[in-house]
């Protein structure tokens, strides 16, 4: 069975946002999305601390603002030898090169409330089908980001890399990978914050749930 010692976590936070970029900093920069803040804190910080009950080591891989995501754990950029602007699979093949470990498991950095149990499933179902080389969420659709994957597959995936291909789903299949499904009732939880309209709904939840 995978343990703590086993498993590098990873926050997937070096995509572009790009419909994010109606939101600016106070000085009219434009707003790293990782770094938004929720609940007091940013976005980033709440998937650290998803993945530290479950994780021996941490990755945050971003592109921008590498100092501010290095107060939340070490930073990893994109290879520079891999497509620049190539998406999640870039931020993930530099990440299985790197890892200490024989597994990873993967969030991106805009999924605040994902389940409480989505790490202990992710491991029960490798524990299940110990031939598989990855496993992923899938509640009313498929979240290809909530994912455990072995650093065996990074051979694979470069050679997808490389053909030109970023689509995460068609290369999780090409893997083999195993969905693990979620009551559809908790599709909410693995909401992304991909526009200022999401972050609004994010904080109106979060104050629900406090209140």
């Amino acid at each position: 069975m995978l343990t703590a010692q086993m498993l590098t976590g990873l926050v997937l936070a070096g995509g572009q946002g790009r419909r994010m970029q109606a939101l600016q900093s106070a000085d009219g920069n434009q707003v790293d999305k990782g770094l938004l803040s929720l609940g007091g804190q940013p976005l980033v910080a709440w998937q650290v601390q998803q993945l530290q009950p479950w994780t021996s080591a941490l990755l945050i891989n971003a592109n921008t603002n590498l100092s501010q995501y290095a107060q939340y754990g070490p930073v990893l950029a994109d290879d520079h030898s891999l497509p620049t602007n190539g998406g999640p699979l870039i931020g993930l093949l530099t990440a299985l090169r790197h890892c200490g470990t024989s597994w990873l498991l993967c969030v991106p950095v805009d999924s605040p409330f994902l389940p409480a149990d989505f790490a202990p499933r992710l491991l029960q179902a490798q524990q299940q089908n110990d031939q598989a080389l990855a496993f992923y969420c899938r509640a009313d659709r498929d979240y290809p980001l909530c994912l455990l994957i072995h650093v065996q597959a990074q051979d694979t995936l470069g050679h997808y890399i490389a053909a030109g291909e970023r689509r995460v789903m068609p290369w999780l299949h090409q893997l083999g990978a195993q969905a693990v499904d979620f009551p559809p009732q908790q599709a909410d939880a693995f909401m992304n914050i991909n526009t200022p309209e999401d972050l609004r709904a994010a904080q109106a939840r979060l104050s629900w749930a406090c209140s």
